[in-house]
Order: C-alpha cells, then sequence, then structure tokens
C-alpha cells in the first residue's frame, strides 16, 4: 500500500467518525430506512405508519420511545393479519391509503417481492406479479382524526401511492403533522422525479424543512413541520437542517454513496 493511500483511508475513517457524531448530535435517527428528529418526538409520541409491512420500523420506534397512540396501515392482507398478531395492542389497519376522497376500495398488485407490492401494477411487476386483490381504502384525513387530530411522526413506504396523498392532503392536515419520513418512488412509471419535486414544493409552501439524508436520491427524505415550533426553535432548526443536508451532500461526494447505503 502507497503513502497516499494509507492517508486517504485514514482520511475517509476520520471524516466517517466525525459525520456520524454530528448527526447524532444534531439529533438525526434513522431506523429501517426512514429518518427522523428523534429530539422533536414528544413523549410519549402519536404514531402513524404508512406502509408497515412487517413492522420492523414501529418496532424499533417502540424499542426507544414512549408511544402514547398508533395506526398502522397496511394494504397486503397477509402481512396485516401477522401485524394483528405481532402488534396486538396497537391499532392495525388493513387498507391502501390513497389520495383524494377515494372511498371504497381499490385493487392492490401482490409482487412476489412482498415489500414492492402496490396499487399501482408497474411498480409490482418489477419483481414479477403473485396475485392481485381488492382492498378497501383509508384516506388520509381519517387517520388524522383516528389519532386525535394530532400525529407527532408520520412514516410512508406505500410503494408510489405517497406522491398522490401528499399533493392532495388538506393543509390542515398536513399542518397537524410534525415530522414525516417517506420513502419516494421515482425510478419506475407512472412516477417520476418531477413528481416528487412537486411534492417538495408543496410541503415547502406549507411549512416544512426538507432533509434528504440520501441526496440526491429521494428514497429517504424527512419533513419537519416549522409551524409546530416556537419562533426560537424555528430558527435554531433552520440551522440544523441546513447542516444536515451539508453533511449528506459532503458524505456523497466524499464517499459516493448517501446516508442509506
Amino acid at each position: 500500500m502507497q503513502k497516499g493511500d494509507g492517508f486517504r483511508i485514514r482520511a475517509r475513517s476520520v471524516f466517517k467518525r466525525i459525520f456520524y457524531l454530528l448527526i447524532g448530535w444534531l439529533g438525526i435517527r434513522r431506523f429501517r430506512e426512514h429518518s427522523f428528529f428523534g429530539a422533536l418526538l414528544e413523549q410519549p409520541a402519536a404514531i402513524a405508519d404508512f406502509g408497515a409491512h412487517r413492522g420492523e420500523f414501529f418496532a424499533a420506534l417502540k424499542s426507544e420511545y414512549s408511544i402514547s397512540g398508533a395506526l398502522l396501515v397496511e394494504a397486503n392482507p397477509a402481512l396485516a393479519e401477522s401485524l394483528k398478531k405481532t402488534f396486538a395492542e396497537t391499532g392495525v389497519l388493513h387498507a391502501a391509503l390513497t389520495a383524494g376522497n377515494k372511498r371504497g376500495s381499490v385493487t392492490f398488485t401482490r409482487s412476489t417481492q412482498p415489500e414492492s407490492s402496490s396499487i399501482f401494477k408497474e411498480w409490482a411487476a418489477a419483481y414479477g406479479i403473485a396475485d392481485q386483490v381488492e382492498v378497501p381504502t383509508v384516506e388520509f384525513a381519517s387517520v388524522i382524526r383516528e389519532l386525535g387530530g394530532r400525529v407527532d411522526l408520520l412514516k410512508f413506504d406505500i410503494e408510489g401511492a405517497e406522491v398522490g396523498v401528499l399533493k392532495e392532503a388538506c393543509a390542515s392536515d398536513l399542518n397537524s403533522c410534525g415530522q414525516l419520513t417517506v420513502e419516494f418512488h421515482d425510478r419506475r412509471p407512472p412516477l417520476t422525479r418531477r413528481d416528487v419535486d412537486d411534492v417538495c414544493r408543496r410541503m415547502r409552501s406549507e411549512g416544512y424543512l426538507i432533509v434528504k439524508p440520501n441526496w440526491p436520491n429521494v428514497d429517504d427524505v424527512l419533513f419537519v413541520n416549522l409551524k409546530r415550533m416556537r419562533t426560537i426553535k424555528r430558527i435554531e432548526f433552520r440551522c440544523r437542517v441546513a447542516l444536515a443536508n451539508a453533511l449528506f451532500i459532503i458524505r456523497r461526494r466524499f464517499f459516493g454513496s448517501g446516508y442509506s447505503q
């Protein structure tokens, strides 16, 4: 090994340690590919998990934070039944979260890779289609009401449906949310990066700051509601978010990989 190579390896190691120290100091936590500000969570916190899958994110959250109320929403009937058994004391809803007032049912395509199942057949087909089932739908506003009109952290992992839901959610419902940690899907039809950018513009206009831990990718995006903070805390969190985004960009430039990798 040449001296130059050894220096680069040590420099990368030092930067990585500094990076994680600063991320911890900023209060950013990451469970199952979803980032959020742990310091912002109320104790106890109200949680909505859209696309709960097998409950990994909620289980990790529950192990470290006090939960006042939670609702896990899962469209895949087999996974929903499993969630009900695993989290017997937590609300579990077998339904697909849809945009607007689309009440009734929707065709849900189950993929051979369960986590890729979606209301969008094109998305589920990327890994092979197992079957299609009709599942009941639930509105975003209904979940907010179910949790008392105030939710501290919402997780979105609903295989493409997140774009429509966030575009059409009414301002008052968004204002009821503290943080939203979202996995966007923009690499297959019918969604594009422009759709995600439209959602981000809409969320900024509603008073949210945006953190992109896996910049420039959008598979881990955090929205933080400034309207839920006092003026002094808003200034503090603007600085925190600016520093966090700078760190994530530097990491990508330095390592060629994001926080998620």
